[in-house]
């Protein structure tokens, strides 16, 4: 093909249109494939077709293929029978869920019934696996229950029995009750001290030593009585030493045989501990009622046969408040916990309060009504100040009330009677004011 670029030759009319013929007729000519091209794919499907016919007519031994086919293992086998009992058993769960249920319409297509069949094998296999669950938890609430009834195991209550039996062996070692074969060895060591003091060979130095190593049974004395060179004083300190080492030979003994039967010291000292606390309960209770005799507000009351309604019912409201408060008290006696005993000495707390407050309250309503009471004498020495003394004349109150007399009227009378009418007009003006 001639390349665009190159300037064409001057031809004549009559060749150029020969070379445009030329040109379409060789177009494309290049790009079209030729013998050659397709010599490589026949080979290779002649090839092809070769190997298949000689296959066909010489067609391998069985060993050749049982080498070309690769047996199964163990463990595939194995899967393989597992999925494909699960299969079945899902397949036989399904149609059993869904015998009853409507199916796909005859003409409906395989896709649809391979769809359809999908869905009832999924349902299925969610119910069995929830069957499966709901089986579990049955087993497991079933395990539950019957730990339940049996809590803890034995040898968790076995090892709790040896614990509290140690710990009880080591509450022994510290009874109070054993501590009297220790006062009797004390006892023994200080008659001794006091006996080796009477020798003049004995300074307040070597009964110190002594004292350091644990008394006179821990030490040898042969030595301090051939310095003492007493024969008294030897016998009298040999005899407490072995009254010494007698009394902790009885405490070991003693120790021992409680250790060896534990279970009868613990009975012991919870009947100890209960026999105490019934004692103080019942102490207390004694001392209660004692108490409770003092206070009249405690004791129930009876209303009076011809009560009226309201007083019949504040009898019954009183009756019913003291029979709730002897409930209480009643629990309280009963209970030693350490919440029993906060609201009883919080409640002691409040009841000093209100006593304060209830003190403040009278000594206010006390000034309270003595001021009332004078202020009432006042009122009443007011009142009789401003009454006439005409009540203890014999004239008579109802009596008309006169004009005044004129001056000229006046004139006419003595000083004496004109002294009087005015004081009769004042009086009766009082009156009058009075009324």
């Amino acid at each position: 093909m001639a390349d665009n670029n190159t300037p064409a030759p001057d031809l004549s009319q009559e060749d150029k249109n020969k070379q445009v013929a030329a040109d379409l007729a060789n177009q494309g000519a290049d790009h079209l494939p030729t013998p050659e091209d397709h010599a490589a794919a026949g080979d290779a499907l002649d090839a092809l077709a070769k190997g298949v016919i000689e296959k066909k007519e010489n067609p391998p031994e069985p060993a050749a293929a049982a080498a070309v086919v690769k047996e199964p293992t163990a463990e595939e086998k194995a899967a393989a029978e597992a999925k494909a009992k699960i299969d079945a058993e899902l397949s036989a769960a399904a149609e059993k869920i869904f015998k009853d249920s409507p199916g796909l319409p005859p003409n409906a297509s395989p896709k649809s019934a391979e769809s359809f069949a999908a869905i009832k094998t999924k349902a299925a296999q969610d119910i069995v696996q929830r069957d499966a669950e709901i089986e579990r938890l049955k087993k497991e609430n079933a395990e539950l229950t019957e730990r339940t009834k049996q809590p803890i195991p034995d040898s968790v209550t076995k090892e709790l029995e040896d614990h509290r039996n140690w710990r009880a062996k080591l509450d022994v070692d510290a009874d109070p009750k054993f501590k009297a074969f220790d006062k009797t060895v004390e006892e023994a060591r200080e008659f001794v001290y006091a006996q080796l003091k009477k020798s003049p060979v004995v300074t307040p130095a070597i009964l110190d030593e002594i004292k350091k190593y644990g008394g006179p049974d821990k030490v040898n004395l042969s030595k301090l009585f051939e310095a003492i060179k007493d024969p008294t004083i030897q016998r009298l300190v040999e005899s407490k030493v072995a009254d010494i080492e007698q009394a902790h030979y009885n405490k070991e003994q003693a120790i021992k045989a409680t250790k060896d039967n534990i279970s009868q010291y613990l009975e012991e000292r919870t009947k100890q501990t209960q026999a105490a606390m019934t004692q103080h309960n019942t102490a207390t209770k004694a001392r209660v009622q004692e108490l409770s005799t003092a206070l009249e507000w405690l004791k129930p009351k009876t209303a009076e046969a011809n009560a009226d309604d309201a007083a019949k019912k504040s009898v019954e409201e009183h009756n019913a408040f003291i029979a709730d408060t002897q409930n209480q008290l009643a629990a309280a006696l009963q209970d030693d916990s350490a919440e029993m005993r906060a609201i009883l000495l919080i409640g002691m707390a409040q009841l000093f309060n209100l006593q304060r407050e209830h003190k403040i309250s009278t000594d206010r309503l006390a000034t309270t009504e003595k001021e009332l009471k004078e202020t009432k004498e006042k009122w009443e020495k007011v009142k009789n100040s401003s009454i006439s003394r005409l009540r203890e004349s014999g004239a008579t109150t109802t009596a008309a009330v006169q004009k005044p007399k004129s001056i000229a009227e006046q004139t006419t009378l003595s000083a004496g009677d004109a002294l009087d009418a005015i004081a009769k007009q004042v009086m009766e003006k009082k009156t009058a004011v009075a009324a």
